[in-house]
């Protein structure tokens, strides 16, 4: 399997979330970014209006990815509805969302760092 490295995974997220916004109508259409390491799915929300923020969770994503890399081959990126987002209480944006036996079992959103979402994320997925 060809490894991907930080700045190029990345850059194809952030491409990829400027491709999906400007191809989209609506005022703040919202991504999202899953994998399933272990039992979990994990589901990353952004509506890309504040890339600061949302490059705090996006490298944090990536530092998991690091440490388990055969856990988190299926990373998906996909363009998704607010209602959608909205069935998994998100209420604030970037929001991440983890799921255990289609129960949401933890998130955090809005304004945190990559330190306090990878610690998070570890905690939950372990």
């Amino acid at each position: 399997m060809r490894r991907i490295n930080k700045k190029r995974w990345l850059t194809f997220i952030f491409a990829a979330m400027v491709l999906f916004s400007t191809s989209c109508n609506a005022k703040h259409p919202i991504e999202e970014v899953s994998f399933t390491p272990s039992d979990f799915q994990v589901f990353f929300y952004t509506t890309n209006s504040n890339p600061k923020i949302e490059n705090e969770y996006l490298t944090a994503i990536w530092d998991l990815k690091k440490d388990y890399p055969e856990q988190m081959d299926n990373i998906q990126l996909k363009e998704t509805t607010k209602e959608a987002a909205e069935r998994k209480k998100i209420g604030e944006y970037p929001a991440l969302v983890i799921i255990k036996d289609g129960k949401t079992v933890s998130s955090i959103s809005g304004d945190t760092d990559k330190s306090k979402v990878l610690q998070h994320l570890k905690q939950t997925v372990n």
